[in-house]
């Protein structure tokens, strides 16, 4: 009886130990993110520069978790490249020609990428290479840039001092001071300019159906024009230029008794003689009138 019970204690702390070492184990393996019940297929990643990242590296794929990593060592025939060890969950097939992109934030928490090659259907098997590399952060950037900043800063200070230079030019001031007299004017042509267009637009109703009037008589001038028979005018024009021309014929001409009026010299000067004798006849008539008037009282 207490054989039985003594062999039951030890087969107890037995199991007791198994049970801890799985848990331990399982624990450990929870830790580093690798799943013991879920079945995984390993590949392996070369990089050539793995700084940030560490095991338990979560990858994804299109955003999702599709495994972990396992384990990082240099590479025995190249030790300027690591060889890292990858688990990824089963029924996630990589295509050939893939790659494996390190993605380090700014904070330091690192991130493996698949970038699946799209333009095969041939995959991997468990077991082969993938090709990793290292995006480019900001800090990767900073290191190219700053030998080119490091070269502008004299160029930087000379042009500091050029602007130094010119603040403390008194010619500034004055080109200040003119700038905002020419702000000033501008203001206040563009007010005049905005008071023009008010008034303007008041005028422009009355000036709009003045334009219509115009318009209008324009339209019945043209209708007037239009309606006119200009070959019955053009005749009635040519009949009157035709009668004034057989006039002024008639009016040179010595055959008519007009024509002999204002032709005939000798008629125009005794007309002007036969008034000129009036005229002295007049005047005698006033300054002498008891010569022509000859009053007799009885």
């Amino acid at each position: 009886m207490s054989n039985n019970s003594k062999i039951s204690k030890e087969v107890r702390i037995g199991i007791s130990f198994l049970v801890a070492v799985f848990l331990l184990y399982f624990g450990i393996s929870f830790l580093k993110g690798v799943n013991i019940f879920k079945p995984s297929n390993v590949y392996y990643v070369i990089f050539e520069d793995v700084t940030g990242l560490a095991q338990s590296t979560p990858i994804t794929l299109n955003g999702l978790n599709v495994g972990t990593l396992n384990s990082m060592a240099l590479d025995a025939k190249d030790p300027s490249k690591v060889i890292t060890s990858i688990s990824l969950h089963d029924g996630i097939n990589v295509t050939k020609g893939s790659t494996m992109e390190l993605d380090v934030s700014t904070l330091g928490s690192a991130t493996l990428i698949v970038n699946m090659n799209q333009s095969t259907k041939d995959y991997l098997v468990p077991g082969d290479t993938i090709f990793g590399h290292r995006k480019k952060g900001v800090f990767d950037s900073v290191d190219k840039i700053a030998p080119q900043f490091e070269a502008l800063l004299p160029k930087i200070d000379s042009i500091l001092s050029g602007l130094q230079t010119l603040v403390n030019d008194s010619s500034l001031t004055k080109t200040i001071a003119n700038v905002n007299l020419i702000t000033s004017d501008l203001a206040q042509t563009t007010k005049t300019l905005n008071q023009t267009m008010t008034s303007l637009n008041k005028d422009l109703p009355a000036i709009t159906n003045n334009m219509v009037t115009i318009t209008d008589d324009v339209s019945g001038l043209t209708k007037q024009l239009k309606d006119i028979n200009i070959v019955e005018t053009h005749k009635s024009i040519d009949a009157t230029i035709n009668n004034v021309e057989y006039l002024t014929e008639k009016l040179k001409s010595n055959e008519s008794s007009i024509g002999l009026l204002l032709n005939d010299r000798q008629m125009y000067d005794s007309l002007n003689m036969t008034i000129s004798n009036m005229s002295m006849l007049l005047k005698d008539v006033r300054e002498n009138p008891q010569k022509y008037i000859n009053v007799k009282v009885f």
